[in-house]
């Protein structure tokens, strides 16, 4: 296992990375609340790089790009459903992680996308429009959408989704830390910077190693996804479990050390904490998801950091294509 990207992957995520903080960053995002039609432009950034070209189960390179692509909208929580893009499969738009009831919440849900689900077990069906979009603080562009089992399956679609979102928020999270580090460093407090004081530290070091474990185990789950495919479904979840054990982490954190500033819309903190809610707690919560990961190792175990014993695969700079 390499644990590096690529770094055709790098480069992609900094230069999607500049563009949407060239166009405003997280503002973006109160943009959008306030105007939907704002979600083209965020789109249109993703596209001028070309990467809707991607297929990130052709190759571990463009997987790789994939992730880092998604890591880079995560930073700013980009409105626009740019994993659900890249994961998509069985011919649509977008495919997005929905759960085993005949409905789900659906983000973006109402742009004008072929849209496609799968279940955490694989299950595929067909996604249509069933409301208005639901316009809440925590879920502003959910749209309600009915599923249409399609009778299929892949496992490899799961697998993929759950990493990519896990990606996602990897990105959301890195954000999170930096401002709180930012904001600790500026705020005084009995004449002292909050940043020196010794709790103070030692939550923001929890914070950080938070994200630094979930960024590690997020390239070994591409590594398993480039290489066992249908086995790797069971480390896309440990990754999503994990995920969420880190965002819990870091936004509390984040939240308690910017005290009420934390909740106010002047702070990006408060706007990166609203859009990871629907990515934490659908179609499952930390709960439910640590329960199917015990189900599946008991049904497939699950081969751990010791046991990378797979050939390593080859990364190729055409297998990409981006402008």
């Amino acid at each position: 296992m390499n644990s590096s990207l690529a770094e055709e992957a790098v480069e992609v995520a900094d230069v999607l990375r500049e563009s949407i903080a060239a166009a405003g960053g997280v503002d973006l995002l109160r943009r959008a609340v306030e105007d939907p039609a704002v979600r083209t432009i965020a789109g249109d950034l993703v596209d001028a790089i070309g990467l809707w070209d991607l297929e990130p189960l052709a190759d571990p390179l463009q997987l790789e790009v994939a992730a880092a692509a998604s890591q880079a909208a995560g930073h700013y929580a980009l409105p626009y459903p740019v994993v659900e893009r890249l994961a998509r499969s069985c011919g649509a738009d977008a495919t997005a992680i929905v759960g085993d009831a005949s409905s789900a919440l659906v983000a973006h849900g109402d742009l004008p996308l072929a849209w496609t689900g799968v279940d955490p077990e694989g299950r595929m069906s067909r996604l249509a429009p069933a409301s208005e979009v639901l316009g809440t603080k925590i879920a502003p562009f959910a749209v309600g959408m009915t599923l249409e089992p399609t009778g299929d399956r892949s496992p490899e679609a799961a697998a993929l989704g759950l990493t990519l979102q896990a990606w996602w928020l990897l990105g959301l999270l890195e954000h999170a830390v930096a401002d709180t580090v930012r904001y600790t460093r500026e705020r005084e407090q009995f004449g002292r910077t909050l940043i020196s004081f010794q709790g103070v530290g030692f939550q923001l070091a929890d914070m950080a190693v938070a994200v630094e474990a979930l960024g590690e185990l997020g390239k070994y789950t591409l590594w398993r996804v480039a290489t066992v495919r249908d086995g790797s479904l069971v480390d896309a979840v440990a990754l999503r479990s994990a995920a969420l054990s880190a965002a819990s982490t870091v936004l509390r954190g984040a939240h308690q050390l910017h005290g009420a500033m934390g909740f106010t819309d002047e702070v990006d903190v408060s706007w990166l904490s609203r859009a990871s809610q629907m990515v934490r707690r659908l179609p499952e919560g930390a709960h439910r998801t640590a329960g199917r990961l015990v189900t599946l190792i008991g049904a497939d175990g699950w081969a751990d950091f010791g046991s990378l014993d797979a050939p390593r695969p080859h990364r190729g700079a055409e297998s990409v294509r981006y402008a």
